[in-house]
Order: structure tokens, then sequence, then C-alpha cells
């Protein structure tokens, strides 16, 4: 299992896979990991290589103590990008990892060819873990039945229940700052006045049954963006690589072309 170390020692596990001249980088969400990627990879088209990174604290990545803003993350998925040499790549990221992938591209608009976002979180922050209270994170951290009900809600329409189970026990092991750190940075989080600043081609697919990331964010956030494209996906709640996998496939790689 492949391992990079990128600056300050900050140690990276990720998957890959392919061998074509498209480079994709993909990331994950809050209490996410690679293993949300792995039927994404394992389908991937012969023109692409794909990579996909555990970042600080989650999967197999070990924490690092630095502070889990917006900012640090993207910044580590930049520093992952240039340890393996990859000078230009397609971005895709979820919910969280969407909000990474929008500040990547607006700190290095240059890098990012072509940018999709999946159930992001809003360019003026995310707030409802936020709103409903840490205390829900702290029980989620030693409650496993609930951190499974709690997964189940962000995924409604999966009927996969040994990838539910594989998501849970990997969640679980997530780091303190993960679970009750990531919810306060994204609600501080704020670059929505920037976002004209994205000009590459950006496609933003929402989860028409996504009752998690609120649909009026993901429309202002993507109004703002130079030409995004905006399409509800139908069955989808918040995670359509795991609820309507054929569907979001065919979006994200018809858009890459």
């Amino acid at each position: 299992m492949p391992f990079v170390q990128l600056k300050n020692k900050t140690k990276i596990h990720y998957i890959a896979a392919g061998k074509g001249r498209g480079k994709i980088i993909f990331v994950h969400g809050n209490l996410a990991n690679t293993i949300w990627w792995e039927e994404t990879l394992d389908k991937l088209q012969p023109q692409y290589q794909g990579y996909a990174l555990d970042l600080p604290g989650s999967g197999q990545s070990p924490e690092t103590g630095e502070r889990h803003t917006m900012e640090y993350l993207a910044a580590v998925v930049n520093d992952f990008a240039e340890k393996l040499g990859i000078k230009e790549f397609y971005l895709v990221g979820h919910s969280m990892g969407g909000g990474i992938a929008q500040l990547l591209t607006l700190n290095h608009p240059e890098k990012v060819r072509k940018l999709v976002l999946l159930d992001a979180m809003a360019a003026d922050g995310f707030h409802t873990i936020y709103n409903l209270g840490l205390d829900r994170m702290r029980r989620a951290m030693v409650d496993k039945e609930f951190l499974a009900a709690a997964l189940r809600v962000i995924a409604p329409n999966c009927k996969n229940e040994k990838l539910l189970a594989r998501i849970t026990e990997a969640a679980a092991q997530a780091s303190e700052q993960v679970f009750l750190e990531q919810p306060v940075t994204m609600h501080e989080a704020n670059w929505l006045s920037r976002l004209q600043e994205i000009n590459c081609p950006t496609l933003f697919l929402h989860g028409e049954e996504d009752n998690f990331v609120p649909q009026d964010g993901s429309e202002r956030t993507a109004r703002s963006i130079n030409g995004c494209i905006f399409k509800y996906l139908r069955n989808c709640g918040h995670s359509p690589m795991l609820e309507v996998f054929d569907e979001y496939f065919q979006e994200v790689f018809g858009f890459l072309g």
C-alpha cells in the first residue's frame, strides 16, 4: 500500500490505478477515505491514471496535529500532487473534498484542467454538522451503531451492505480532529467572493435526495463559477459514487472527455 511523505514529514496513504496520460486526483469528504473511490478507480478508462488519497487523520494516513482548515487540506492535496510529479490534473472532490477542490483550484489555477464537484460543501461554508452540535460527533466517535446510522443518512440509496460496513469501520478509526475539528473549520470557511476566479471547465453534481448538503448552497456556489454545469442526480442522496454509480460515472467521465 503506497505512502508518500510530504512537507513537515506529513505521511499520506493513497491508492492509484491506470497508466493513461490524463491524471485525476480524487478528494474525499469528512469521515471518508480512499474506500469511497475504489470502484471508480477499478473502472477507470485507459486514457486516465487516477489517484485517491487519505487526508490526514483519515483512512490510513496518520494525524499531523495541524489544524484541519480547508486551506491546510487544500495545501496537502497540492503537496501530494507535487510529490508525485503531477503538474496538471483533473480534480474531483466530494462533500468536504469538494470544498478542498474549490480552494486548490483557486490557489493553483494553472494546475487544474477540469473540476468536478460532487455534493460539495458551499463556498460560503457548510453548517449542518456544526449546527446539529458537536456532541453528536463525540457520540459517533465512541458509538459505532450511531456512526453507522449517520453514514446511512448520507448514502441512503446504497444497497451494498458489505461496503457500508467497511466504510463504517474505516470512519470509526478516524482521528479526533476529523470528528471534531473538520465540522468547525467547514462552518468557518468562506471563499464565495473568489469563485469568479475559477475559469476551468466545472461540473457540479448534486443528489436530488441529498438532505445533508443544502441545495441552495450548491446552486449558489455553481452560479458563482464561470460556465459551471450544474445537474441533479435522480434517486441519489449525498453520495453518488455509492448510490448511483453508473449515472455518476457516466456524467463525470463524459464531462472529462
